[in-house]
């Protein structure tokens, strides 16, 4: 253990914050726009009640897309068939792909329905007719964030411009500890990955790398459907290692036509076997090693949708929380020997509250309570309501759907895209959700409870252990869209979190976030020297005057996308921070005291926190 360093007296020009409302701290811990037509599930800002306005600050989420010169759609290649591979892509990411501190937007395609014939590629379902013409350009996107709000589409000539086949999801990560992200893209019927050269261009490696995914599951012949995708150090060699999400056994040879209340449009994920994710260890050098069966990661098969890596108790090596459709949810508890035991159904976050499988889509990580450990949240089907898996310490969780609030919170809404943020920087971490259902015949159905387009949540911690729907502060968030990836990231620097969504034959959009920054906050870029460089797998404790805050670098989270790393602590109206303290992942401890607020700060793993000049 490194001893812990002396004060440190940090004097930087700051941001001009404007000082909040105090508010209550967690306690100690332990140590589219639409189309014109869309029938929509939409939430109605001007209903909101008094118990929904919760803020202590006017805020809106603003669609800055048109704004920031981003203009791209991404397209499922619906066939009219309703093939159902149409209706899960796709993925986006928050990276800084160039280094200069700004984030940069990357978006993956689908394109034409593998398998499909020629005549059904040319073709669209009849509720996405108007808008076919969107999807003709059939390319992922890379854009470079310019520092002034605008945004530059650099993917001509970069190495991501070349086909990557039907894509579903993206997930970034510094494998090779070089100090560039580099990307791998799913898709159905084999993956990428493009190492990033540090000059503002990508190299395709994936034969190299070992990491195609191609190969079928035992015993069949259908090509693997990888979703999400997430990067862990699970055995502390100081490496990223990479899991993907399979999910369910299925080809356009196979595609069952669907009968009774799902007649004419997509089978639900019952109809077809479930299949087996992977995880490739990295042995270095670029290469990897499929380790799936070693890892016992083959023991339990599922339709894995969200994946993302943490620590859940505290013993020094990354688990594994996966959710799957229609069958139960998995934690692999990492064994410290390179093997993984699924400990979901014991651990209580396998089922609901009833004792059943969701449907469960995106995931994402937060310390919800201020008990200083990782709780887990998921985006299930219509109807089933969002999990939240409190995380009781000794290895158990409780499901607390209905103590939380998130029960009472729109179940006719389906969410895909979920991930935790601090929107309001009041000190508490709260829940995006993205939502859109799967069925586009859903509007036809005049007895239908909810509709294809949905408005998005934003669902407000209370400090008190629930939360409400902010209808207040969703501004553009509340129109409908048929939300799939979703990432959340703070783009232009100004201390609170800003949101990118992708949906369903829809524009890839951007939401800017304005006035949560009227709270302090801080914000940390971990980089790890022992440790994996990304730092994935640190825990950070922020203490001030209010108490401790907890968060981690944690490897993956929401739908088929990818988020910023770097981790954001609301503040509210505390003016300093009494102590931060940094666990890494090769076992380092950190502590630093006093740190200004209203600043980003680059900590590297073994030296004094450092200001990063960036734009705002």
């Amino acid at each position: 253990m490194k001893p812990t360093q002396p004060l440190l007296s940090l004097i930087v020009a700051g941001i001009a914050i404007v000082t909040g409302l105090t508010g209550c701290s967690p306690k100690n811990p332990r140590s589219a726009h639409p189309s014109a037509s869309a029938p929509i599930s939409v939430i109605d800002p001007t209903a909101a009640t008094a118990s929904t306005m919760r803020t202590a600050q006017p805020i809106r989420f603003v669609d800055t897309t048109a704004a920031a010169k981003i203009s791209w759609t991404f397209t499922n290649g619906a066939t009219g068939r309703h093939f159902f591979v149409e209706s899960m892509g796709g993925g986006c990411a928050f990276l800084d792909y160039n280094n200069d501190g700004l984030l940069d937007i990357f978006a993956v395609q689908g394109g034409p329905v593998p398998g499909a014939s020629a005549a059904e590629q040319n073709s669209v379902s009849p509720s996405l007719a108007g808008r076919a013409g969107e999807g003709s350009n059939r390319r992922n996107v890379l854009y470079r964030n310019n520092g002034d709000g605008t945004f530059t589409d650099v993917t001509a000539g970069s190495g991501l411009d070349i086909d990557t086949g039907y894509g579903q999801g993206v997930s970034t990560a510094d494998f090779d500890n070089d100090g560039f992200e580099d990307v791998y893209i799913t898709s159905y019927g084999g993956n990428h990955l493009f190492h990033n050269n540090g000059n503002g261009a990508f190299t395709d490696i994936t034969a190299k790398a070992g990491v195609a995914d191609t190969v079928p599951d035992a015993g069949t012949t259908e090509p693997p459907w990888s979703t999400s995708s997430a990067w862990a150090d699970y055995n502390n060699d100081g490496r990223l290692d990479l899991f993907v999400c399979h999910y369910a056994r299925w080809s356009t040879a196979t595609n069952k036509p669907c009968t009774g209340v799902n007649e004419g449009g997509n089978c639900r994920p019952q109809s077809y076997p479930a299949s087996t994710c992977r995880l490739y260890h990295n042995d270095g050098n670029g290469l990897f090693t499929d380790v799936t069966k070693k890892a016992g990661i083959d023991k339990a098969t599922g339709k894995s949708l969200g994946a993302a890596w943490v620590d859940y108790d505290g013993d020094g090596y990354m688990d594994l929380f996966i959710t799957n459709d229609t069958v139960p949810n998995v934690l692999f508890h990492n064994n410290h020997n390179g093997a993984f035991t699924d400990k979901g159904v014991l651990a209580g976050v396998a089922m609901n509250d009833h004792g059943e499988a969701s449907a469960g889509m995106g995931v994402g990580i937060s310390d919800y309570d201020g008990d200083g450990r990782p709780d887990f949240f998921v985006a299930n089907y219509t109807r089933e309501f969002k999990s939240a898996f409190h995380n009781l310490g000794h290895g158990l969780f409780e499901n607390m759907s209905y103590q939380t609030g998130l029960a009472s919170t729109n179940a006719e809404f389906l969410g895909f895209g979920l991930d935790c943020l601090d929107y309001d920087l009041d000190g508490h971490p709260d829940v995006v959700v993205g939502n859109g259902h799967i069925k586009e015949q859903i509007d036809a159905n005049a007895d239908a409870f909810t509709s294809y387009a949905q408005s998005q949540q934003l669902l407000r911690n209370q400090g008190d252990g629930t939360f409400v729907d902010d209808q207040r502060s969703l501004g553009d968030l509340a129109f409908p869209r048929v939300t799939r990836g979703l990432a959340v990231g703070d783009f232009d620097n100004d201390g609170d979190p800003d949101v990118l969504m992708i949906s369903q034959t829809g524009p890839l959009q951007l939401f800017r976030n304005d006035g949560g920054n009227t709270n302090h906050w801080i914000t940390l870029r971990l980089e790890g020297v022992k440790s994996n460089r990304d730092a994935v797998g640190a825990e950070v404790t922020v203490t001030t005057t209010h108490g401790k805050q907890t968060q981690w670098v944690n490897g993956g989270s929401s739908y088929c996308s990818q988020s910023d790393r770097r981790l954001t602590f609301g503040l509210a109206g505390d003016t300093a921070i009494q102590s931060l303290q940094v666990h890494w992942p090769h076992g380092i401890t950190q502590t630093f005291a006093p740190v200004p607020v209203n600043h980003i700060y680059l900590l590297k793993e073994g030296a004094a926190p450092t200001p990063e000049i960036r734009h705002h």
